[in-house]
């Protein structure tokens, strides 16, 4: 079983099926503005990536780059796919693409108060599986507190905030620049 990535457009077969895991799978405080998205796609920027075993449709996957740290904004696997190792899978196939480089991402906070509670320690349990630790680093992103995790080193505050600059430019990068501070 082996799977390959491939970049989300319009003309996948998939693609309503995608955005709507994209939808459900992340919270609307979590995903990137609609029309933001749209603008990547529509000029052909890279990282939104439709996860395909042979020609089966599994899930999707959204990476940018900012030097040498890869920021993995979202993974997400198709319910009927979930639990059949396809989320290690893409991890390893994005840690062997970016070797070398520092892997990020981020997951909600460990909050016992939160309703996903153990939804958030399975998460958290996933991604040490995969070999990331904390960075120390909380994100505070409109409307939520999230946990950096890193694979492959560390990473400091100056670098953080660069990744987000990059990520949504200049005048949209300082309207939704996120808060980050040291757990």
């Amino acid at each position: 079983m082996s799977i390959t990535l491939r970049p989300l457009t319009t003309h996948d077969a998939n693609y309503s099926r995608v955005i709507d895991l994209y939808k459900s799978a992340f919270p609307g405080a979590r995903r990137i503005p609609t029309w933001v998205l749209r603008y990547k796609l529509r000029n052909g920027k890279a990282g939104f990536n439709v996860v395909y075993s042979r020609d089966t449709w599994v899930g999707l996957v959204y990476i940018t780059e900012h030097h040498n740290i890869v920021f993995m904004h979202f993974l997400a696997i198709s319910e009927a796919c979930r639990s059949a190792g396809y989320g290690n899978m893409v991890m390893n196939l994005i840690k062997d693409a970016h070797a070398g480089k520092r892997i990020v991402a981020n997951i909600e906070e460990l909050d016992q108060r939160a309703n996903n509670y153990q939804q958030r320690i399975k998460r958290k349990s996933f991604y040490e599986k995969c070999g990331f630790t904390s960075s120390g680093y909380l994100v505070k992103e409109p409307g939520e507190k999230l946990e950096m995790m890193i694979f492959g080193g560390s990473i400091n505050k100056e670098e953080i905030e660069a990744v987000y600059n990059n990520l949504f430019g200049g005048i949209l990068g300082f309207t939704i620049k996120p808060r980050v501070t040291r757990i």
